[in-house]
């Protein structure tokens, strides 16, 4: 795998971003490919402009001038999902202590778990953004309560971990309406579908300073992202998911994020594009907030 993103890999100590490929799909159950997805987000990323459109700048430059530092990618050989989950939490407390950003690049959606805890731990009542088109609230599935199918649950169990919000979500189990329906009740978190209301997304949010977004790109309409291993109908929007992100971004500190779920379709770059350049943005966002447009975001800014 060529670590790199945006064809460079910067030094650790030069980078204010750091990233870590998972290519860990050991409980997924449907379609295969996750574990190309890291490397496919880097080969999308190739083609990625450092200059942004919407912020206005190069996110690479400036304060930030050469670019993220690619760790890994993460040693999995013979490893089960509780022991990647305990490997990407050691990884991002050593990002977090060194003042980076920490990103996981997956990978199926397990890979999220260490991350977040690692992120609640430092940061305790850190609030949870969850895109998905599942709620991932099992409390097992197929005898793993580390699967896939469960990394919500693990997530909100975690210490640290305050409100969350769920938002694309389009197919769940009766077990997991009936876990929604009791963090609802306790007016810790919400679920939203693929159309929905920012603000009152970031209402659910609460008023935690820090969040942690966690993303599975099957969240957004399998007409714009394809390479997904279990696509739903009635996915966010390239745009809807920028209008959230973006208000997000304005009121509270993204102290890390992931990006999963990728399953590469061959000959088909659509979708390695659509995260890589996901990625960059969210990055601007992140460390540029004041860079946000407050108003006609897709427009030009000259």
């Amino acid at each position: 795998m060529e670590l790199h993103f945006l064809g460079r890999n910067a030094g650790f100590e030069e980078a204010k971003a750091c990233l870590l490929p998972v290519p860990y799909e050991g409980t997924v159950c449907f379609g295969k490919g996750a574990a190309k997805g890291p490397e496919g987000i880097m080969f999308g990323s190739r083609e990625v402009e450092l200059y942004d459109m919407e912020l206005g700048r190069c996110i690479i430059g400036g304060d930030f001038p050469n670019g993220f530092h690619v760790s890994g990618p993460l040693n999995i050989e013979g490893k089960d999902s509780k022991a990647v989950t305990a490997d990407v939490e050691a990884w991002a407390s050593g990002m977090l202590d060194s003042g980076k950003l920490p990103i996981v690049l997956g990978g199926e959606h397990s890979v999220s778990i260490g991350a977040v805890r690692a992120a609640a731990k430092r940061f305790p009542g850190l609030c949870i953004l969850h895109i998905d088109a599942h709620a991932d609230l099992r409390d097992e599935y197929q005898g793993n309560t580390y699967s896939h199918a469960c990394a919500m649950r693990r997530i909100i169990e975690s210490e640290g971990v305050g409100k969350y919000a769920q938002v694309g979500i389009r197919s769940m189990s009766a077990e997991c309406a009936e876990c929604a329906k009791e963090q609802a009740a306790k007016g810790r978190g919400r679920v939203f579908g693929g159309e929905f209301d920012v603000a009152q997304v970031l209402e659910a949010l609460g008023d935690a300073e820090h969040i942690y977004i966690t993303i599975d790109l099957d969240g957004f309409d399998p007409s714009e992202v394809p390479g997904v291993g279990t696509p739903q109908p009635g996915g966010i929007s390239w745009f809807g998911g920028l209008e959230l992100l973006r208000e997000v971004a304005r009121k509270k500190k993204i102290v890390g994020f992931d990006i999963v779920e990728l399953a590469p379709i061959m000959e088909q770059a659509k979708s390695e594009m659509f995260a890589a350049t996901l990625l960059y943005r969210l990055v601007g966002y992140a460390l540029f907030p004041e860079s946000i447009p407050k108003e006609n975001p897709c427009a030009p800014r000259f």
